[in-house]
């Protein structure tokens, strides 16, 4: 959770690098680059202090505009969910419960689900961890770092085996990889 301006940037700076963008400012066309700038800086605004009106003023404008850009982009995703360098793989709908929490480095495909199961708590989820599309995680379950979670998978126990590929309905371990995800080749 983002509380000083030093992480503000951090955030950010870890956002690019995780979009795989080399140039230091989003283009016209680099809309989700855009939006995450637009999560972070909301979340900058909501949690640390502002004193008087002005910074009210700016955290609703904030506020009115996250949610604009959210509804055009497809993507349904709280403040302060998820953690520094967070990859939205392209447009689509993304819907994560307001209590899940999300690690670092984490690649999310479009039409993913992540929540809660009624009643029940919403998911914790790793760092490194890769969802591909159409996958639904649910409940209140554990995902453990590196994790790789299949295109059209539906989790709903808890993936305790760091660096394990999941896919599934219901997900089973298929494949248990050990070191850090690899964006580039796919795995």
């Amino acid at each position: 959770m983002i509380s000083s301006h030093q992480e503000y940037k951090e955030y950010i700076e870890a956002d690019r690098i995780a979009l795989f963008m080399d140039k230091n400012r989003p283009g016209i066309l680099d809309d989700i680059w855009k939006w995450e700038i637009l999560l972070r800086k909301t979340e900058y605004y909501k949690n640390c202090k502002f004193k008087g009106n002005i910074g009210k003023i700016i955290y609703g404008i904030l506020r009115w505009r996250f949610h604009r850009e959210s509804v055009q982009l497809g993507f349904s995703i709280p403040l302060n969910t998820c953690g520094k360098g967070l990859s939205l793989a392209h447009y689509g709908s993304v819907a994560i419960n307001p209590k899940s929490r999300i690690g670092e480095r984490c690649r999310i495909y479009g039409d993913v689900v992540i929540g809660a199961k009624n009643p029940g708590g919403a998911p914790t989820i790793g760092n490194d961890v890769m969802i591909g599309a159409g996958a639904k995680v649910l409940g209140e379950i554990r995902i453990a770092d590196g994790v790789i979670i299949g295109a059209n998978s539906v989790v709903i126990h808890s993936v305790d085996t760091i660096g394990a590929v999941v896919a599934g309905s219901p997900a089973k371990v298929i494949h248990v990889e050990m070191g850090k995800i690899d964006y580039e080749n796919g795995v």
